[in-house]
Order: C-alpha cells, then structure tokens, then sequence
C-alpha cells in the first residue's frame, strides 16, 4: 500500500491480479474504437458531444462482462476485507467515467456520497484504466483540508472513504482520463433502502463475498426453517 490514511481517507495498491483489470480495459477500448495505449487520447477521435453517449454504450458493455464479480474479487482482495471485514456486498453494476480535456460538463463538484443517499458504511472501489494526475484525477479533501489529486496509474486499485469529500475540477491536461468504480459494503451494516428506495439491497447491492463461518450459518438458519 503506497499511502493510507495518514494523509488520505484512501489505500493505493497494485491490483494482485491484473488479468481482470486488463480484460476490463479491452472491452472499453473495444466499445470506444480506439487501441488501449492510445485510451489517454480518446478526445483526439471525438467530439465532446458525444463523449457521453460512448460512456453509456461503454458502460452497458461492461456490465455484460461474464462473471466480473468474481475477477473483481480476485484483484482486490485481500485489501477490502482488510478495511471492511469478511462478509461484503456490492453495487450490481460498475461506472465508467470519461474525462476530455476542457470538458466542463464532466466537472463533478466536491461532495460526499452519503448527502445524495449512499451508504455511509461502504468503500468505493476506483480503478484507473488510463494514468491520472494533476487535473484530469479524482480529487480528495485530505487531512489538512487541501482539495488535491490523486496521481496512479493503470494497475493500481484506489479504495477510497466517500465520506471524505471528494470530486474533480476541470481538466486542463492533455490526456483523457478513464476509470472505473463501484461501490463495497459489509453485508451486515444497515440497510438505508427505506429512507432511499433505489439504495436497497438486490436493487442497488447484491451478494459479494462470504466467509465459511457466515456460508454455515446461513445453511444452520435454513435448516430451522
């Protein structure tokens, strides 16, 4: 881990297992059209108007990865049962964000996540399919209270508290950033699905990873029904 949370709500890591997080950079650079070591230069082949539209196309395509779950699993654990214990859900579907320079439609202004209804208990997993620095990163508010950017790379797996304030600012680079993230929470914090229908566990969550002890005593409780 190259900092924590001396300096930053956050862990950065390298990916154990870098097949899935390659198999996922394939599959955006085949929705978008372009070779995976020119992904940082998208903006050069399109329009800002249609960035968006490529990000929709890109995100369902994604989402039809057969098993991804499981290729997630294997890249970040044993990090995230190290944060948030053994037995996790997590978000049904992953997001892709698309970054162009001087695209001020993507600008996502400081926030924290619980303020919109997310769950105040979970982690989210951010996954950089182009390196990201300066102005075109995602942007913490660290323990001093300084705005800045997170710099890493492809390869690396961000997991980050988004009760910390969090956003970006404008990209003035002249790469496109690219990256990945959903979120994790462990299965037993509550559920807020009440207060936020579209946050409700199988609507928004679904089963992630269980320890042995959880898997036996789930099968203990079905057997004394």
């Amino acid at each position: 881990i190259r900092f924590t949370v001396k300096q930053f709500d956050l862990s950065i890591f390298k990916a154990n297992n870098t097949e899935f997080i390659e198999k996922l950079r394939d599959s955006v650079c085949q929705s978008l059209k372009i070779e995976k070591n020119s992904l940082n230069k998208y903006h050069k082949q399109t329009s800002l108007g249609r960035i968006n539209s490529a990000r929709i196309d890109c995100f369902n395509k994604i989402n039809r990865l057969t098993d991804w779950k499981h290729g997630i699993a294997k890249t970040i654990s044993p990090h995230i049962q190290y944060l948030l214990g053994h037995d996790l859900a997590i978000q049904r579907q992953m997001n892709i964000s698309i970054q162009a320079p001087n695209d001020s439609s993507s600008i996502l202004e400081p926030h924290q996540d619980y303020r919109s209804g997310d769950s105040p208990f979970q982690k989210v997993i951010w996954i950089p399919m182009t390196g990201c620095k300066e102005s075109n990163s995602l942007f913490l508010e660290n323990r001093d209270g300084r705005f800045e950017p997170i710099e890493c790379d492809f390869g690396d797996i961000i997991i980050f508290d988004p009760n910390t304030i969090h956003g970006n600012i404008l990209n003035k680079t002249d790469n496109t950033r690219v990256s990945i993230n959903f979120r994790i929470k462990n299965w037993f914090t509550p559920d807020l699905g009440e207060q936020v229908p579209d946050r409700q566990f199988g609507i928004y969550y679904e089963d992630f990873i269980f320890s042995r002890s959880t898997l036996r005593a789930f099968n203990l409780l079905k057997e004394s029904i």
